[in-house]
C-alpha cells in the first residue's frame, strides 16, 4: 500500500483527517501481519514527515516565506528517533534568530491549529539557538530530546549550526553532569512507579525496564562515546555480546507491544492493563481454555525482557558515574578495606582484580561479598554483580556450612538487607540457596489487589519489615523486640514460595520451608518457627479482619495455636509487612488498628493475664465513665439512673463494649436516653487521618428490624465502600449501628454537606419515606466502570457455628460488586435473622464479607433445615449478582 504516493489537499481538514486514519489503520495492519515494530515506527515516522512538511509548506507559501529562510523545524524526542506510535505526541522545535521568530510565529500558530484539527497531539516550542542551549542545561528532559534530533524543514545550515552548539555547550559541558542529571531524572520515574519492574499493570514506556530505560542507556552511551546506539557499549566493553542482543530483543518486543496497545485502545495507551493483557494473550493464539496460563506466559515474557533491561540500565549508569575528585583522592589515600579484601568507595563495594579467579576455586567468595555489603550497608559494584551472576550457574549443588552461615549473617543485618537480597536475587545466588525462588520469578497474581508479581512482592516485604526498626507504632516495638530476626526474614522470603503450585500455598509452603531449612542447615527450633510462620502467615489478617476479636474462645484458641510471645511477635510483624507489600493504598490505619488489637489481646493471654479479668476491668471503666459523663433526663429520676445504665451495659455485646472508646459509649447512651419511641438519629464524622467517614445510626424499636440491610443498601447506592459495620440493640431494643466507609465521590476531605445528605437519605429510608431501590436508581451505581479480572472467582458461602460462642458466622467469598453487602444482608433478613456484626475485608488477596447473625431469640441458628435454604439462597443471589455485573 503506497500511502506516500497518495495526493491530498493539505488545506482540507477532512482530507488530512482521513489520511491520518488511513495511516493508523496501515500501522495496525502491518503490526497484525507480524512486521517488525521498529520498522513500522520508522515507516509511520516517514509518512508523518511528508505530511508535516506539506502542512508547514502550505502556510509558509501563504505567508510568502521561503522554505530556505533562516530557520529550522526539527523533530525531537520520539519523533526525532523515528519511533512515534500511532497516537504519540508529535514533538517539534522551531529554531531561528529573534527577528525570524517574529516573522514565523503567525505561520507556526496556524500550523499548530491545523495539527490539532487534523487529530495530532502536538508538542512544540519556538526558540533561538541560545535559548535552546540555556533551557537544555536547565531541563534534562528537553536536553535528552535533542540527542536524536532531525531536521524536518527549513535551512539545513541553521540545523547544523545548532547541532554543533548543543554538542559542545550541553552534552560536553561537562558530560558527567549530563549523565548524573539523566540518571536522577530516571530514578524519579522509577520511584514514582514503585521502583519495580514486576508491576502487574506496568507502563511499557516509563516503568522500570521499559522503553525509557532503553532511552536512558542510549543517552548515557551518547554522553560517554558520542554515539547513542548501544553497540558503542559493546565496542567499549561496557556490555557483552549477549547483553547487547538482549537490549535489541527487548527494544523490538517493547516497541511492538506499544504499537499494539495504541492500536487496540485507539488512543495514546502505554499502560498494560489487565483487560489488554487478556486481549493480547488471546491474540497470540495460546491456550484459550486457561486464561490465567495464557496471560502468565505473555507477562513472563514481558518481565524477562524488562528485568534484563532494568538490570543492564542500572549497571551501565552506575559505571558511567564517577566519584568526585575529592572522593577519588580520599579513596586512593585511605581506602576502606574489608578483612576479606573488599574495598568500599562512595557506598559501593568492589572486589580485588583477581576476584573472578578466586570465585572459580572458592564459591564461598560470593557469599563473603554479600555478607560484606550487608554489614557495611553498601551496594555491590556493577562489575562485581556481573562477575557473580556469571558464576552463579557453576556453584556447587549444595551450599557449604560456611555459605549457610554467611547467608544467616546477611539475614541478621538490618538496613543492609534489602539491597543485598535484591543483588542476590539479581545474580541468582538466592535461587541457589533457595531453589524454589526460581519458580516464582515473574509469577503473576490473579486478583485485583496485588500490584506486583510474587517475587517482587516477596522482596518488598523485606523492604517493609526493615523499615519497622524506625517505627514507633506497635509493629515497630514488636520488631525491635525480636530475638530471631533472621528467622523472620527467611520466613518472609518463603511465605509465598508455593504460589503457582497445586494446593493451598500455605500448606505447600510449609513443606518447602522444611526442605529449605534442611538445605540451609538451620537449627531444629528455628526450622519449626519457619514452618509455623509460613503455614500460618494469613491467620492474623484472617482473624483481625473477619472475626470478632473480643470473643474469648477465639482468642484462647489463637493463643494456644501460637503458644509463645516471640512467635506471636514474629507472626504480627510478618502479617503487617505482607499486607503493606501488596501494593499502594492497600494498607490502612483501620487494618493496622485491628491487627494491633488482636496482637495486644493475645499477648496479654500469653503473658498470663486472664481475658475475663481484662473484660471486668474494661466494663468497670465503662460504667464509671458513663455514670460520670451523662446528665440523666429529669423525668427518669436520679435514683433509677445507675440501674438504667447497668441494664443497658448488661445487654450490650462484648464486641461493642470492648472495642468502642468509653467516651463514645457514653455519648451513644446519652443519645439513646433522649430518643423517642418513633425517632431515628443519624450522625456522620469524617476522619482525615484515615480518609473515612463513620456513620452512626440510632433507631428506636419501631424501625430496628431490617435496618442493617437498608443502611448498607443506602451507603452502597451512594457510591461508598463499606469497610466495617456492626449493630447491636440495647435493653429497650434500640439499635446502635456503626458503618465505616470510604466515600468514592471525594478525594480527601468529605464535605459536611455530603455527610448531611447521606444522613438524610439514611433517615428517609429507615422511616420508609424512600426505598433502597430509589437510592440505587438515582445513584447510577451500576453504570460505574468496573475492573475486569483475568479469571472470575466462583462465589463461596460457609456457615460456621464453632468459631463463636454466641453467633452463627457466615463467610461470603465473592467478586466485589456494587450492592453486594446490601443483597446479602437482605437475604439474611428475609430468613428471619439479625446481623449484629459485619466485617468487610480484603484479606490480602480475596474479598470476604463476614456476618455474625442470631435468630429472633438472639440465639445461634443450629437447625440444618433452616441453614441449608439460607446457604442456597445466598449462593443464588451471589451467582446472579456476579453474572449481572459481568454483563455490564
Amino acid at each position: 500500500m503506497a500511502i506516500d504516493s497518495v495526493s491530498f489537499d493539505v488545506s482540507s481538514i477532512q482530507e488530512r483527517r482521513e489520511l491520518v486514519v488511513t495511516l493508523r489503520k496501515e500501522v495496525a495492519r502491518r503490526h497484525a501481519s507480524g512486521e517488525n515494530g521498529i520498522e513500522i515506527c520508522n515507516w509511520y515516522s516517514d509518512q508523518l514527515d511528508d505530511l508535516l512538511r506539506q502542512m508547514v509548506g502550505h502556510h509558509l507559501q501563504a505567508a510568502g516565506v521561503s522554505v530556505d529562510a533562516d530557520f529550522s523545524i526539527i523533530c525531537v524526542g520520539g519523533n526525532g528517533r523515528r519511533r512515534p506510535s500511532p497516537y504519540s505526541d508529535i514533538d517539534l522545535l522551531l529554531v531561528a534568530d529573534s527577528r525570524a521568530i517574529l516573522e514565523l510565529t503567525p505561520v507556526l500558530t496556524a500550523f499548530v491549529r491545523d495539527c490539532w484539527d487534523t487529530g495530532f497531539q502536538l508538542g512544540h516550542s519556538i526558540r533561538t539557538p541560545d535559548d535552546v542551549v540555556s533551557f537544555a542545561n536547565e531541563d534534562i528532559s528537553f536536553a535528552t530530546s535533542l540527542i536524536d534530533m532531525r531536521h524536518l524543514l527549513g535551512n539545513q545550515n541553521v540545523f547544523a549550526s545548532l547541532s554543533t552548539l548543543v554538542e559542545t555547550k550541553v552534552f560536553q559541558n561537562p558530560a558527567d553532569r549530563f549523565v548524573d542529571a539523566c540518571v536522577v531524572s530516571r530514578r524519579e520515574e522509577w520511584m514514582a512507579r514503585g521502583d519495580s519492574v514486576n508491576q502487574l499493570e506496568p507502563d511499557v514506556k516509563r516503568s522500570p525496564g521499559g522503553l525509557r530505560d532503553l532511552h536512558l542507556i542510549n543517552w548515557v552511551t551518547f554522553a560517554q562515546f558520542g554515539d547513542s546506539h548501544p553497540s558503542s557499549l559493546l565496542e567499549h566493553n561496557a556490555v557483552g555480546t549477549q547483553e547487547l542482543a538482549s537490549l535489541n530483543s527487548a527494544d523490538r518486543f517493547l516497541t511492538s507491544l506499544r504499537l499494539d496497545l495504541h492500536c487496540r485502545a485507539g488512543l495514546k495507551q502505554d499502560v498494560l492493563t489487565r483487560d489488554l493483557q487478556l486481549e493480547i494473550a488471546a491474540s497470540r493464539g495460546e491456550t484459550q481454555d486457561d486464561h490465567r496460563r495464557s496471560v502468565e506466559n505473555f507477562m513472563q515474557e514481558y518481565f524477562r525482557h524488562t528485568s534484563r533491561v532494568a538490570e543492564i540500565a542500572r549497571r551501565v549508569t552506575e559505571t558511567a558515574q564517577r566519584p568526585s575528585l575529592f572522593a577519588r583522592l580520599k579513596n586512593a589515600i585511605l581506602p576502606q578495606r574489608d578483612s576479606d579484601g573488599f574495598v568500599i568507595q562512595e557506598g559501593v563495594l568492589t572486589a580485588p582484580d583477581n576476584f573472578g579467579e578466586t570465585l572459580t576455586s572458592d564459591p564461598e567468595a560470593a557469599m563473603l561479598a554479600f555478607a560484606a555489603a550487608a554489614k557495611y550497608e553498601v551496594v555491590l559494584s556493577a562489575d562485581l554483580r556481573r562477575i557473580i551472576g556469571k558464576a552463579a550457574s557453576h556453584l556447587p549443588s549444595e551450599p557449604s556450612r560456611k555459605s549457610c552461615s554467611l547467608f544467616r549473617a546477611v539475614l541478621r543485618s538490618a538496613n543492609g538487607l534489602p539491597l543485598t537480597l535484591r543483588a542476590m536475587y539479581e545474580t541468582r545466588v538466592l535461587d541457589w540457596l533457595v531453589p524454589a525462588m526460581s519458580e516464582i520469578r515473574c509469577l503473576m497474581q490473579f486478583n485485583q489487589y496485588h500490584s506486583f508479581t510474587v517475587d517482587e512482592h516477596t522482596l518488598k516485604t523485606i523492604d517493609e519489615v526493615v523499615s519497622f526498626a524506625d517505627d514507633e507504632t506497635p509493629v515497630g516495638s514488636a520488631y525491635n523486640s525480636l530475638r530471631h530476626k533472621a528467622t523472620l526474614h527467611i520466613s518472609l522470603i518463603l511465605h509465598d514460595i508455593a504460589k503457582g503450585r497445586e494446593g493451598d500455598h500455605s500448606v505447600v509452603g510449609e513443606q518447602i520451608a522444611d526442605e529449605v531449612a534442611v538445605r540451609l542447615q538451620t537449627p531444629e527450633n528455628k526450622k519449626r518457627m519457619m514452618m509455623f510462620l509460613v503455614r500460618q502467615h494469613l491467620i492474623m489478617p484472617d482473624l483481625a479482619l473477619r472475626r470478632d476479636i473480643t470473643d474469648q474462645a477465639l482468642l484462647m484458641d489463637f493463643a494456644r495455636l501460637v503458644g509463645a510471645p516471640e512467635l506471636l511477635r514474629m507472626l504480627y510483624v510478618l502479617s503487617v509487612a505482607d499486607i503493606k507489600a501488596v501494593g499502594p493504598d492497600v494498607w490502612t490505619d483501620w487494618k493496622g488498628d485491628l491487627l494491633a488489637d488482636l496482637y495486644n489481646r493475645t499477648m496479654r493471654i500469653l503473658s498470663g493475664r486472664p481475658i475475663n479479668h481484662l473484660e471486668q476491668e474494661r466494663l468497670q471503666l465503662v460504667r464509671e465513665h458513663v455514670r460520670s459523663s451523662i446528665v440523666p433526663l429529669a423525668s427518669d429520676g436520679k435514683e433509677d439512673w445507675p440501674e438504667w445504665v447497668d441494664r443497658q451495659l448488661d445487654v450490650l455485646p462484648p464486641f461493642y463494649l470492648m472495642t468502642e472508646d468509653p467516651a463514645r459509649i457514653a455519648r451513644d447512651l446519652d443519645v439513646i436516653q433522649q430518643l423517642g419511641t418513633t425517632d431515628v438519629r443519624i450522625e456522620g464524622e469524617y476522619d482525615a487521618d484515615t480518609d473515612t467517614v463513620t456513620y452512626r445510626i440510632f433507631a428506636s424499636s419501631q424501625y430496628e428490624p431490617g435496618s442493617f440491610h437498608k443502611v448498607s443498601g443506602v451507603l452502597s447506592g451512594l457510591r461508598m465502600d463499606i469497610h466495617t459495620a456492626h449493630s447491636c440493640t440495647t435493653a429497650d431494643s434500640t439499635m446502635i449501628g456503626s458503618f465505616l466507609v470510604t466515600d468514592n465521590d471525594f478525594v480527601g476531605n468529605v464535605a459536611e454537606d455530603r455527610i448531611q445528605d447521606v444522613c438524610n437519605a439514611l433517615a428517609d429510608v429507615l422511616t420508609e419515606k424512600l426505598t433502597v431501590d430509589h437510592i440505587f436508581r438515582r445513584s447510577g451505581l451500576f453504570r460505574l466502570n468496573k475492573k475486569k479480572v483475568i479469571q472470575p472467582v466462583p462465589p463461596q458461602v460457609s456457615i460456621d457455628n464453632d468459631c463463636s460462642e454466641t453467633h452463627t458466622v457466615i463467610d461470603i467469598f465473592a467478586m466485589d460488586s456494587p450492592g453486594l453487602l446490601h443483597t446479602l444482608a437482605l437475604t439474611i433478613y428475609n430468613h428471619g435473622l439479625s446481623v449484629d456484626l459485619t466485617r468487610i475485608a480484603t484479606n490480602v488477596d480475596q474479598v470476604v464479607d463476614v456476618f455474625y447473625v442470631v435468630d429472633d431469640q438472639d440465639k445461634k441458628v443450629e437447625d440444618s433445615e433452616r441453614l441449608h435454604p439460607l446457604w442456597e439462597d445466598l449462593m443464588h443471589e451471589l451467582t446472579e449478582l456476579q453474572q449481572q455485573w459481568s454483563e455490564q
